[in-house]
């Protein structure tokens, strides 16, 4: 996992050092793309969440969060349900 900027301690640099810190911060984010270990960060230093899993209503192509189910129930009770059922919104998923 790539350091932030705050986690670094500054050091006082003498005018003849080529030891920067952010210099020193870019290496190790390079090393750890090269490794394949670096996770995206956002500028704060925290890291970035995966994004969830979307599912399309197939009448209307609303996205709603695929582990929802009563959110999912929800919003196939807005569509005819003479014409347009719950199994038909969302043909992957079963509902209990």
């Amino acid at each position: 996992m790539p350091i932030s900027k705050k986690d670094r301690v500054r050091l006082p640099l003498s005018p003849l050092s080529r030891l920067d810190p952010l210099n020193l911060v870019n290496r190790e984010h390079k090393k750890a793309d090269a490794a394949g270990t670096r996770a995206p960060v956002k500028a704060n230093g925290n890291p970035v969440k995966a994004p969830t899993p979307m599912s399309k209503c197939a009448f209307c192509k609303k996205e709603i969060v695929a582990s929802n189910q009563t959110q999912k129930k929800v919003h196939a009770e807005t569509h005819d349900q003479k014409v347009w059922t719950k199994e038909k919104c969302w043909p992957d998923d079963t509902f209990a």
